[in-house]
């Protein structure tokens, strides 16, 4: 006990209080005195006293108490010194007995029941401090193993990352299975954890191919479409991706969006185009599509003469710029014999008509201005050029004759300015003349032939006009300036991955199936980033130029469909390595071992393998091409093999055995199989049964292995691929499996003799013993693990049969020979167990020296 801390509460109790002066005086001064008493801090140790000392000493106190004989000399001792009095200490105590702050004399039995409850707390913070301990002794183990755990895990990921930026990185093979570790990391980025899954469920698609029927309707149509077009990659065919999903969709009349519909008509043109120059494949498609308008308006409104291109661009003129009185639209045209020359030579070179444009020019020099007549030289050098570029020395004259008169002029000719500003590509500062574009589509086409692809730095800020130029233009007018012809606009001007992004903002198969088109015709930039794609966010910027996470597009477009239809799903997987791309091939195989994981549908994905060891492929191998695997030794490396790692590393143990098998790793499937079932034996219970009613090879590694060694053995070739020492292994275990059956259903003598028959017990003799302690640790780590319960076994079943023998009334020497025979067993079992006791648990020590006493 400690009186420090107990006077201390009292005292500051007592200075709060306010008593008679001379009562606070003594009482103050007490304390100060007190402060020189021994305490837990001081030189001297704390007074400790025992329950029976206390009660001694309570009993002598009570008995002077009740003699009122008390004795203040030892309190002398205690204030020597501090000039109190005892009396006036005797006064006081009795003034704070009267208001209880010091509790009077309690009974014998009080005080009794005081120490036993005194006694119950002591044992209850004893019990506590024990569980505080014991639960800190596991915080501590947990947070070791955390942080063990983590240290691996930062290793593994810097690893991946050093991979990634094609640095070496040492790895372990399948060496590190036979010495029973299955921590094998894969070859490949794991795309699996920190939300970084390819085939992430959790990103905010709406899109569900199951929701009705003319949705299902439509996805199978397309996934008909890409299923032959898989075909014809895989034996080298061209096959017409793009004709092919505008036939399925206007056979299925889903003209619902007239903008999609029209757009893929776009999309053919680009996709089947020679043409490598975005500029002047657009301008191509623009002019080839005018010329297709005329002719409809010429078959609608056929005027006199011969159905010539200048007569159908004539009425096409007469269509859009006269009125109804036959006045024209526009008052400043220049008419020659009634017909506006120059807006004719306009919509002649706006169908793609240069020759016969240069040909109505000629025909009409004579009706030129005197500041027109150098244009004809200009024209002939324009049309006749290759690149649609004047040479130098007209480009400077032209630009002259341009600013000097046709620029200035108030009254001329709208077409004629627009004519000479693309023939030379003048005062490219004011690119619009909004009198001759008469539609969206014309002043696209006019911005394409102000483009100057090979701009130089000589060439004048003002004379610069690039296509990146022009696509600003289009991101600053946005969506609403173009309304329904957005999605045609993104791709004419070559913005191919925000026209995904729009068209899957309209319709999300669709615009998925516009990203597939685009990429088979190299079209699309592609990012390699391994990151999580948004609606709406399918496109990230790199830089200036933008990129489609073209992996995560399709991956979250067979969210709806992965379990439903596994084969459609892995068609579309297949397709993000379209591009050959080294990143993006890699990016094709992680993918497709997450489908395979995911689905769990092996046989379909990767084939099975039949009783007699054959194996028969799945869809993938069958797409083993596509997947840019040279052969099916390298397929099951890549795909299977490794699915089959990442199931391993997930815990899930039966997945990964299937996919070592259909990988052909048949060792590691023996040494996964016999680590499981080391495991089951050694960790179950011996009076537990080990098989159930409804067990069967995929739910009781017992029966799984027996399955496994059989067709090993019947299979020359897979036999050839396992350790012996696995395969001895594996039967030893069956065996010991046999001998658990044997002891549950209680038939002693057959499970002795089926113990003795494995060889792992010594049942000979003492030197037997010591040999095969001495010898443990070469045993296979799974039959080591069951050396204890086979001691168990054995000294249970030795004690069982003497118990028998014993209670038997039939008396004889072979009677007494077999007892003896059989307590020399145990003898030379307990020398072993003696021995490689600490490598056995405790109790189970214990509980053989017990059996062995009780013989």
């Amino acid at each position: 006990m400690s009186f420090t801390t107990n006077n201390d509460h009292a005292f500051d109790r007592l200075k709060d209080k306010d008593y008679t002066n001379s009562s606070s005086k003594v009482l103050n001064d007490l304390v100060e005195t007190s402060k020189n008493l021994p305490n837990d801090s001081s030189e001297f140790e704390s007074i400790q006293l025992s329950i029976n000392e206390i009660r001694k000493r309570a009993s002598g106190l009570r008995k002077d108490k009740e003699a009122k004989q008390i004795d203040h000399t030892k309190a002398h001792y205690l204030l020597a010194g501090s000039g109190i009095s005892v009396e006036d200490v005797d006064n006081s105590i009795k003034s704070l007995q009267s208001i209880h702050i010091i509790e009077h004399h309690v009974p014998n039995k009080q005080l009794e029941g005081e120490l036993d409850n005194y006694l119950r707390l002591k044992k209850d913070e004893n019990i506590i401090s024990s569980i505080e301990k014991l639960l800190s002794t596991a915080s501590k183990d947990f947070d070791s193993f955390v942080s063990q755990n983590l240290n691996l895990d930062w290793e593994q990921h810097k690893d991946e990352v050093r991979e990634n930026f094609g640095i070496l990185v040492k790895r372990k093979n399948m060496d590190s299975y036979k010495s029973g570790s299955r921590s094998v990391t894969p070859a490949v980025p794991k795309w699996g954890g920190n939300n970084n899954s390819i085939l992430d469920s959790s990103s905010g698609f709406r899109l569900n191919v199951n929701e009705n029927y003319l949705l299902r309707d439509k996805f199978e149509r397309y996934a008909k479409i890409i299923h032959a077009f898989n075909n014809a990659r895989q034996v080298r065919r061209d096959f017409p991706l793009v004709n092919e999903i505008i036939s399925m969709l206007n056979s299925s009349g889903d003209s619902k969006n007239r903008q999609i519909m029209e757009s893929w008509y776009v999309l053919r043109d680009i996709c089947t185009s020679k043409v490598d120059d975005v500029v002047i494949r657009s301008r191509l498609y623009l002019e080839k599509q005018f010329m297709e308008y005329i002719d409809d308006l010429y078959k609608k409104n056929p005027n006199e003469g011969l159905p010539t291109n200048i007569n159908k661009v004539k009425s096409f003129i007469d269509y859009k710029l006269k009125k109804s009185d036959n006045t024209w639209v526009l008052n400043n045209l220049t008419i020659v014999n009634g017909i506006p020359i120059w807006a004719l030579m306009f919509f002649l070179l706006r169908a793609g008509l240069t020759q016969e444009a240069l040909e109505v020019a000629y025909n009409n020099k004579s009706s030129f201005k005197k500041v027109e007549q150098s244009f004809l030289v200009y024209f002939k050098a324009y049309i006749t050029s290759s690149d649609r570029k004047l040479p130098a020395e007209f480009a400077a004259k032209l630009h002259i004759e341009y600013n000097q008169h046709i620029k200035s002029s108030l009254d001329g000719d709208p077409f004629r300015l627009a004519v000479y500003k693309m023939i030379g590509r003048c005062d490219l500062s004011r690119k619009n003349i909004s009198a001759v574009t008469l539609s969206l589509e014309d002043w696209l086409w006019y911005h394409f032939m102000l483009i100057k692809n090979d701009v130089s730095d000589n060439d004048p800020v003002y004379e610069r006009y690039t296509l990146e130029d022009f696509q600003n233009i289009i991101s600053s007018y946005g969506e609403s300036r173009f309304s329904n012809l957005y999605l045609q606009v993104l791709l004419l001007s070559g913005m191919y991955e925000l026209a995904v992004q729009h068209a899957y903002s309209i319709s999300e198969i669709d615009g998925i199936h516009f990203s597939i088109a685009l990429a088979n015709s190299r079209l699309l930039n592609i990012t390699c980033t391994p990151i999580n794609c948004q609606p709406n966010q399918i496109v990230v910027m790199n830089g200036i130029k933008c990129e489609i996470n073209f992996a995560a597009l399709l991956g979250n477009y067979i969210r709806s469909f992965k379990h439903s239809d596994p084969r459609i799903a892995a068609e579309y997987l297949i397709l993000i390595g379209l591009t050959d791309s080294e990143e993006q091939i890699s990016i094709c195989h992680e993918a497709i071992r997450e489908l395979v994981l995911e689905t769990k549908e092996f046989t379909i994905l990767l084939g099975k393998i039949n009783r007699d060891g054959t194996r028969i492929p799945g869809v993938l191998e069958e797409r083993q091409p596509l997947l840019h695997l040279k052969d099916e030794k390298q397929f099951l490396h890549k795909i299977t093999e490794q699915a089959a790692l990442r199931a391993d590393e997930d815990g899930r143990v039966n997945d990964s055995l299937l996919l070592y098998q259909l990988s052909e790793e048949f060792d590691v499937v023996i040494t996964i199989v016999n680590d499981l079932l080391g495991d089951l034996l050694s960790s179950t219970d011996l009076d537990q049964p080990l098989f159930g009613i409804a067990d069967n090879p995929e739910t009781n590694y017992i029966l799984m292995a027996d399955r496994l060694m059989q067709i090993y053995t019947d299979n020359l070739e897979i036999s050839k691929k396992v350790h012996t020492k696995n395969k001895e292994t594996c039967l030893l275990l069956l065996r010991i499996a046999d001998a658990r059956r044997t002891y549950t259903a209680q038939q002693w003598q057959n499970t002795l003799s089926q113990i003795e028959e494995l060889d792992l017990i010594p049942f000979t003799n003492e030197v037997e013993a010591r040999r095969q302690a001495q010898n443990l640790m070469s045993l296979e780590k799974n039959l080591v693990k069951n050396i204890p319960n086979l001691l168990m076994m054995t000294m249970t079943c030795i004690s069982k049969i003497i118990q028998d023998l014993n209670e038997s009334t039939f008396q004889s020497i072979t009677k007494t020979q077999q007892i003896e025979s059989l307590k020399k067993v145990a003898r030379n079992c307990m020398v072993y167990a003696g021995m490689i006791q600490y490598k056995m648990p405790r109790e189970t020590y214990s509980s053989l020296i017990r059996l062995d006493i009780a013989l």
